[in-house]
């Protein structure tokens, strides 16, 4: 009632719950700041004096006081003792002599640079797995590696309550874990510069690719020169659980969508724009065939893959969720299994998939490095196609086995870098250059096999037609499910199946070619 009357309902100042059990950890950080800028001692005999002397009981303040990290409550009721009853010069006198030497972050510059890396990494994932004690584990794993030093206790380089005021410092806060609209990330420069080369390669090439008429009835029309097909590919979960309540966000990279922890099954697969189906799969006869060239395709493994196909889901009671390495697994089976698709002869394959890190992981990445000899180093070499079209290699390690860091990485690539050049300038000068351009792993893979990949923009679910297959399958589980996990595992062939019969397949090509014109239309 009293914030009532203080602060006007229309005001700028909004309502603060400080019964909220969120608000210590304000408390938390707020002491942890100042006891770096001046003696904790002081700190905590005045909020031990002001909570006694607002009528506070002595177990009341204890618990305050442990509940916020600060100094017991017996050392602030001696301290408020010397204070009150014996000399205020004795109380204020710091025996330690203050700070004496640089702080963590003056002595490790670079990996303070890392942490924040880390965060930003860490934040922008769709789960809320992200914690304080996540980033005070990874200073602390990457500070024995640098050091080249063996851990021989529990305790951290740095501890926890430290970690939260450099996660404030980063810019990342603590907040409520609901769902951000995507139309926040549509209009970036480098989001709005993807779509434009996206649109622009599907308009030039639409003649390679099958389409689908705009009659009441939809029908294939079918490419005259070199016929392209494209394999639209993504992941999606199907979920029972609870999604926490509030997670570390970084502002301007924040996820727009939040993934549950409980039981759930996440299933990978693939809407192919061909006439002979909407999924990919051999008959019994090609896949024999197949087998004979490729026999690791029957070998067991953790996903389970669909019959004679590369339409994958997570084995019940494993992992929950595809990484990168899965993928590549799922996407290698894919491209070993396509030559064999007797209706796919002589056709050219286009994969799309979106910009998820499951899909871009690269091999190497400018942020693993070190800037000088010693530190550290993901590889043993770099290996890059010159502007000749040749092959080049650069050793990462010398003679001794020790790391050659980016200052010596970049004069034997002939980068002219100018003298006193920080870690991050240096990064940027590099990461112009060949040998650290980003290409992703599932690229490469596919171009093993002579096959294209082409990531969609991000934030722009519709220039994936697979993600209306999930809209469909997910409405009909909902419309037939029991709330019960078995039923769940039923329902999902059933949905698949009831997508083919009624052949909604073309309408979600036809909606994908009609936003790729519309996009074209409105100059995007």
């Amino acid at each position: 009632e009293d914030e009532k009357i203080l602060f006007h309902p229309g005001g700028d100042i909004d309502d603060i719950n400080f019964s909220n059990g969120s608000v210590l950890n304000d408390i938390s950080d707020l002491l942890t700041f100042c006891k770096e800028q001046i003696n904790p001692r002081f700190i905590s005999v005045l909020i031990y004096m002001s909570l006694r002397h607002l009528g506070h009981t002595w177990r009341d303040v204890d618990s305050f006081l442990t509940s916020i990290s600060d100094t017991t409550i017996k050392t602030c009721h001696k301290w408020t003792n010397i204070l009150v009853n014996e000399d205020f010069d004795e109380f204020t006198i710091d025996e330690r002599g203050g700070k004496r030497g640089d702080s963590f972050w003056d002595c490790y510059p670079d990996l303070e640079l890392e942490a924040k890396q880390f965060v930003y990494q860490e934040c922008s994932k769709t789960e809320a797995a992200f914690t304080v004690e996540t980033l005070a584990r990874f200073i602390d794993q990457r500070f024995y590696e640098l050091n080249n030093l063996k851990k021989i206790d529990q305790q951290l380089v740095r501890s926890v309550e430290s970690c939260r005021l450099d996660l404030r410092r980063f810019g990342v806060k603590f907040t409520v874990n609901s769902s951000r609209p995507y139309f926040l990330g549509q209009e970036r420069e480098d989001v709005v510069k993807h779509r434009q080369e996206f649109v622009k390669y599907f308009i030039e090439r639409e003649q390679h690719f099958y389409t689908i008429t705009n009659d009441a009835v939809p029908q294939w029309r079918i490419p005259t020169i070199a016929p392209t097909i494209l394999l639209c590919h993504d992941e999606s979960t199907y979920k029972c659980g609870e999604i926490t309540a509030k997670r570390w966000i970084m502002p301007d990279n924040a996820p727009f969508y939040n993934k549950g922890r409980e039981r759930s099954i996440m299933c990978s697969d693939l809407l192919v724009m061909h006439p002979s189906g909407p999924f990919f799969s051999l008959t019994e006869k090609e896949y024999s065939e197949a087998l004979k060239t490729y026999p690791n395709l029957n070998d067991d493994c953790d996903i389970n893959y669909e019959k004679n196909s590369a339409s994958a889901a997570i084995a019940l009671g494993g992992d929950n969720y595809f990484n990168n390495q899965s993928i590549l697994n799922q996407f290698k089976r894919l491209f070993q299994l396509l030559p064999f698709k007797k209706k796919y002869k002589s056709h050219n394959f286009l994969c799309l998939v979106d910009n998820s890190r499951t899909h871009t992981a690269a091999e190497i990445h400018l942020n693993d490095f070190g800037m000088r000899p010693g530190t550290w180093c993901p590889v043993d070499k770099i290996e890059y196609i010159d502007e000749n079209n040749k092959k080049q290699t650069i050793e990462c390690y010398d003679d001794d086995g020790y790391s050659k860091g980016l200052l010596a990485i970049e004069n034997e690539l002939n980068v002219f870098v100018p003298s006193k050049c920080k870690l991050n300038d240096l990064k940027l000068l590099l990461s112009q250059h060949a040998a650290f351009k980003s290409v992703s792993k599932l690229e490469k893979l596919a171009a093993e096999y002579n096959i294209k990949i082409i990531f969609t923009p991000k934030h722009h679910c519709e220039t994936n037609p697979i993600e209306g297959y999930w809209c469909h399958s997910k409405q009909y589980i909902r419309k037939h499910t029991d709330q019960n996990f078995q039923k769940l595992t039923t329902l999902m062939p059933e949905a698949k199946a009831n997508f083919i019969q009624k052949q909604l397949h073309l309408k979600r090509f036809r909606r994908f070619w009609r936003t790729i014109k519309a996009n074209i239309i409105l100059k995007y």
